[in-house]
Order: C-alpha cells, then sequence, then structure tokens
C-alpha cells in the first residue's frame, strides 16, 4: 500500500490519475449526449487504418443521415415533451397550402369577357354655353314736357339734304305749329326706320366776344327739339344733340338761328 501511495507522488503516477478522470468526465458527458441525442454516431477512421484495415470510404452528402435536419429535430422534441420549435416550419407552410387550394376554384373560374369597344360615327357636337343673364333693372329717361307751339313765334321749316332745316326767332327757343308739325314728321320716319338716328346741330347768333350766350342758346333750343321727338315715340338714345354756338364754324352764316336736323344714313361727312 505505501508502495502505491508512492507511485502515486511520482509523475507518471499523477499524470494516470488525470487521465483517469477526465474519462470518467468524458464518461458521463457522453451518457447524457447520448440520452438526449439519439442516432448520432461518429467512427475514428484513423483507429481502424491502425488495424491494418482499409479505411472505409466517406459516405456522400447526399445518402447522408445526418443531413436531415428535420428527423432529427422532431424526433426528441416529441419524446422529450419540450417547445414544439422545430414543427413550426411546417405549421407556417400549411396555411399557403390552403390558400393555394382555395384559390384554385376562383381561377380556374372563367372572367367575363370585356365589352366591345364601339366608335362613334362623328365627333360629338361642341359644346353650348349658355350666355349669363344677369337680371338689371333698367331705368327709362323720363319723358320732358312736350313743348307747346307759341303763335307769336317766327320761324319756318326748309327741306335740306337728309333732313330739314328748322329756324328760331332772335334770342328765342320757342316753336309754330309750321315748324313743329314739321319736327313731328321727322319723328314718323324715324318710327319706319328703327336703324336710323337724329342728328340735330343748333347755331345761335351772338357776338364774337361773347361765345357762352350763343351756345346757351343753342342748348335750349337743342333740348326743344329733342322733347319734341321724344314725345312722339323716339328714344333718347336716337337723338343725337350737338351744341355749336356761333355759326361760322360750320361755314354757314346765315340764318344763324337754325337747328339741322338729319337721318344719320344720309347725314353728309364732316369737314
Amino acid at each position: 500500500m505505501s508502495g502505491l501511495r508512492k507511485s502515486f507522488h511520482k509523475p507518471d503516477g499523477r499524470r494516470l490519475l488525470v487521465m483517469t478522470g477526465m474519462l470518467a468526465v468524458a464518461g458521463l458527458m457522453a451518457t447524457g449526449v447520448a440520452e438526449t441525442a439519439h442516432a448520432q454516431i461518429t467512427t475514428d477512421t484513423s483507429a481502424l487504418g491502425a488495424l491494418g484495415g482499409a479505411a472505409p470510404e466517406k459516405p456522400k452528402t447526399e445518402a447522408s443521415p445526418a443531413r436531415k435536419p428535420v428527423h432529427r429535430q422532431t424526433t426528441p422534441a416529441q419524446k422529450t415533451g419540450k417547445s414544439p420549435a422545430a414543427t413550426k416550419p411546417e405549421t407556417q407552410s400549411a396555411p399557403p397550402a390552403t390558400t393555394t387550394a382555395g384559390a384554385t376554384p376562383s381561377a380556374a373560374k372563367p372572367a367575363k369577357p370585356p365589352p366591345a369597344a364601339t366608335i362613334p360615327t362623328a365627333p360629338p357636337p361642341p359644346p353650348v354655353l349658355t350666355p349669363l343673364v344677369i337680371p338689371v333693372e333698367l331705368h327709362p329717361f323720363p319723358i320732358p314736357p312736350d313743348p307747346q307751339p307759341s303763335k307769336d313765334a317766327k320761324g319756318d321749316v326748309v327741306p335740306i339734304s337728309g333732313g330739314l332745316r328748322v329756324t328760331f326767332g332772335a334770342d328765342s327757343d320757342q316753336l309754330n305749329q309750321e315748324t313743329k308739325n314739321g319736327i313731328l314728321a321727322f319723328a314718323n320716319m324715324l318710327k319706319e326706320h328703327p336703324d336710323v338716328r337724329a342728328l340735330v346741330d343748333v347755331t345761335a347768333s351772338g357776338v364774337p366776344n361773347d361765345l357762352s350766350r350763343p351756345r346757351r342758346m343753342s342748348l335750349s333750343r337743342g333740348l326743344v327739339i329733342r322733347a319734341v321727338l321724344m314725345n312722339a315715340g323716339i328714344p333718347s338714345t336716337r337723338i343725337y344733340v350737338r351744341v355749336i354756338g356761333l355759326p361760322n364754324k360750320t361755314g354757314i352764316e346765315t340764318p344763324a338761328d337754325r337747328a339741322d336736323i338729319r337721318r344719320s344714313d344720309e347725314a353728309p361727312p364732316e369737314k
């Protein structure tokens, strides 16, 4: 016994003791691995070569059962009762198969053909835009009082090119019955020609150093003629009164107190 203890103190004895412990631990670990990992066998081809036999050929990769991870992982999970994590790929692959199976009948069902295209024989008509109607309240121009003829008024009616000439007394804007009838006859002509307007040029006598007085008298005479035409049914938009004043601007100096009433379609061009 004392000799055995002495041998353990030697370097070879210590080494043998360490190797024995390591082999024991390796055996325990191999036993635990064998319980959990099934069908995992390894071979040492160098040991077979030491025996003098030919080294067996390495199995091919395609035929090796160790390359199939599905069988190695599913078998322990079913026996040990652990979490079925290995079966998750199969569970996830199941819904696509169901979806494909359900989509097969709809894909096989014939689709309804689209309607045939129709081409019109003519282009569509251009759009018609309805004009915007804005109601505008119209305020007709008030008709002035109808001038009454005077027996003492001087003046006469002279026909001219495209109309007539009505004369007045000096410093007067009154009409006699003859001059008023001549203006009413011109109004009847305007009613027969609705596209014709009345052009009234009015002058008055005066002195060159006082231009305001003949202009005021010309305006008063033009408003009298306009009032007669409006009371006869001619709208004010068809009557154009031009106040001239002294007659030297027209090239006709006599008679100075006059009113030339012409048709717009026959009026001579202005110089």
